[in-house]
This record gives structure tokens, C-alpha cells and sequence, in this order.
């Protein structure tokens, strides 16, 4: 997605020109349709509660608006594909985050938010995406956006498996919680 002028020149937010270009994305195949939102939502309700400031809320929601740019460079055969995927499909759709990083770092109005958006499908114990980073690379923005888009991902219906819905959500506590269960983010 090439950034018209406007959104090169907007250096606060940017947040119409990721969700454009995720919508332009989205077009390309209605089963993905909404994610984004959803993974946007989750993620800044988390870091509310977690009270990180506005401004890493903001970088926060481009980057989840953008996370999945990548799937751009997946076959719309595979993507939209009824039935099982075979090992090779499989091992294709992983490979997106490492496009959305490719992607977000060569357009400037995004380039900042590479890092992170790449980061979606990495897990703490470093079996994850394409880098296989583990706990003490991912800072707490990417943990979020990582939790935000395992919960909202199995939501929604593919064209290769239905939807899981979520489970019941409990009223978040009115303080954080004790200990973390995992390491300390960087």
C-alpha cells in the first residue's frame, strides 16, 4: 500500500492511512474482514488497563491495524482455500508476518511500526513466527499485540476451519494483577 501524501506528511497518527490499507488488504479476501478491528480493539483495551501512555497506545493500534499486511504476499488460493491446508500452505501463511515487516519497513509512514506489527506470531518460549524470538526480545507492546490477536484470530470463520468462539471473558480486576506469569518485558 503506498501512502498518498497526506499520510506520509501525518507524523501524529497515521491510524486513517493503516486502517485504508488494511481495508485494501481485507478486499483481497473476505474471510479476514474485521480481524484487524478486532485484534486493534483487544489490543488497546489491554494496554488502557495496563496503563501505557497514549503514545505507545497509538503506535500500538496502527500496528495491530497493519499487522496482517502481509497475508498480501500469500496466494489468495491458500487463503481462501476450502478444507485442510496442506503442510507446504501452512508453512506459506506463517511466512506473512515476515512480510508485513517487509512491507511496513520500505513505506516511511509506517517503517516505525514494522518491528512490532512483524512481531504478531512470535511466542515467549521462541517457538513462534518466522524469528522465533522469545520473551526477552518481545517488549510489552508486542506481548500485547500477540495476545490480542490469538484471542481474536480463532474468532473468526476461515474458509479452512469455523469459528472457535471466544471464552466468557471475566470482569477485568479493578488493579493489576499479582506476579506476572511470565517474564518481564524489556
Amino acid at each position: 500500500c503506498a501512502p498518498s501524501a497526506s499520510v506520509r506528511r501525518d507524523t501524529r497518527g497515521g491510524a486513517r492511512g493503516a486502517a485504508a490499507c488494511e481495508r485494501t488488504r481485507e478486499a483481497e479476501s473476505p474471510w479476514t474482514v474485521g480481524h484487524s478491528v478486532g485484534v486493534w480493539e483487544g489490543g488497546v483495551s489491554i494496554a488502557s488497563f495496563m496503563g501505557l501512555d497514549p503514545g505507545e497506545i497509538r503506535r500500538l493500534r496502527r500496528a495491530a491495524l497493519l499487522h496482517d499486511i502481509g497475508k498480501l504476499g500469500v496466494s489468495n488460493r491458500i487463503l481462501d482455500k476450502p478444507g485442510k491446508l496442506t503442510r507446504p500452505e501452512r508453512e506459506e501463511v506463517k511466512l506473512h508476518p515476515a512480510y508485513s515487516l517487509r512491507i511496513l519497513e520500505r513505506v516511511e509512514a509506517f517503517a516505525d511500526l514494522a518491528e512490532l506489527a512483524g512481531s504478531h506470531h512470535e511466542r515467549l518460549d521462541g517457538h513462534g513466527s518466522f524469528r522465533g524470538l522469545t520473551a526477552d526480545d518481545l517488549d510489552t507492546s508486542a506481548r500485547i499485540l500477540v495476545v490480542a490477536d490469538m484471542y481474536e484470530a480463532p474468532a473468526a470463520t476461515r474458509p479452512h476451519r469455523p469459528h472457535t468462539p471466544p471464552p466468557a471473558v471475566t470482569p477485568a480486576p479493578t488493579h493489576p494483577p499479582g506476579p506476572p506469569s511470565s517474564p518481564p518485558a524489556r
